[in-house]
């Protein structure tokens, strides 16, 4: 769309289309509250007409984001930043000044003030340690759960909205919106989604990726090996490696993916190894089998990621397991004999 047809529309039903940029310049504020995005919801689905200038105004932004490179766009948004008198209402500054500064330009650019100040994107860094848990809510309506022992770094720019998981565990509510994708990177690869809630988890060298609902794209960009693509949809899952390979997609139970976020562990058939590394992770006394033979221990059950007491308690009582603390930060589980 070129500003000659976005100026007719907005002839023609000024109120839609001048509306509609007040709440884009709204939502891509970073301290935009969550009752002002429900606000935006109830606005755009109240009239065909809103929701329509809505996505004609997206289809400007999608277009427009290499001309923000221009000259002309930069010393438009500075100028559009300059204090206004007090008479005017401070939502309205944005469009009126930065068509004046490229008319010569095809398309209309939304600059909003958090990136017009500044090349580098906005970015924070999140980190829980063992035990703890944290949710993160994002300026664009999105959030992170973050699992135990986590750190996520998070960089909104003009084009993507970028969030690195460099250890642990987390899940991802995202708020929709098809020309600002959201793009989370796990080693040697990267989810996207719009509009999904997802897991993803790095250890041990690979990736985890549970899909709740929605839909997400992944692509896998091994430093050494063949990149490869896949797919999700609601309740299924996949692993991606260092190398770039991809498992076979399979089913998830979305209640036992999200169990952690509760504090539990719904455990099927799992071997004891398994179920100690899991809980190790929530805690800073750290459980080892110190009898080979209790490895292949078949258990399932629901356990509390936060009570190692009752954990053990169960154990001692239904496999015959006696733990023993060796030091302040070590048990030993054994056979009792």
């Amino acid at each position: 769309m070129n500003m000659d047809r976005w100026n007719a529309n907005r002839e023609t039903a000024p109120d839609s289309y001048g509306e509609a940029e007040q709440w884009f310049v709204r939502l891509l504020e970073p301290d935009c509250p969550a009752e002002e995005r429900a606000a935006f919801e109830r606005w755009r689905n109240a009239d065909p007409a809103h929701a329509a200038a809505y996505r004609e105004l997206e289809l400007v932004w999608r277009q427009s984001l290499d001309a923000t490179k221009h000259p002309a766009v930069a010393a438009a948004a500075r100028q559009s930043l300059r204090p206004e008198p007090q008479t005017r209402s401070p939502r309205r500054w944005l469009f009126p000044a930065l068509a004046t500064g490229f008319a010569a330009l095809v398309a209309v650019v939304v600059v909003p003030r958090w990136l017009a100040h500044s090349s580098e994107p906005v970015s924070a860094t999140y980190t829980t340690t063992a035990g703890q848990q944290q949710t993160v809510q994002l300026s664009d309506g999105s959030s992170i759960v973050l699992d135990t022992d986590t750190q996520v770094s998070v960089r909104y720019s003009a084009s993507t909205r970028r969030v690195d998981l460099l250890h642990g565990q987390a899940q991802f509510s995202v708020h929709g919106n098809h020309a600002w994708p959201f793009v989370v990177h796990a080693l040697h690869g990267t989810v996207t989604a719009v509009g999904t809630q997802f897991q993803v988890r790095v250890n041990d060298g690979c990736t985890d990726v549970a899909l709740i609902q929605g839909k997400l794209a992944i692509a896998t960009e091994p430093q050494n090996g063949t990149p490869h693509d896949a797919s999700l949809v609601g309740g299924q899952g996949l692993a991606y490696d260092e190398s770039g390979r991809i498992s076979r997609v399979h089913a998830i139970d979305p209640q036992d993916v999200q169990a952690w976020t509760e504090g539990k562990l719904f455990v099927h058939d799992w071997r004891l190894s398994d179920l100690i590394d899991e809980m190790n992770r929530y805690s800073t006394t750290k459980l080892q089998i110190g009898d080979p033979s209790l490895r292949d221990i078949r258990i399932s059950g629901v356990f509390h990621t936060n009570d190692q007491q009752t954990f053990l308690a169960l154990l001692q009582q239904g496999w015959s397991i006696q733990a023993k603390r060796v030091d302040a930060n070590q048990i030993v589980l054994t056979h009792n004999r």
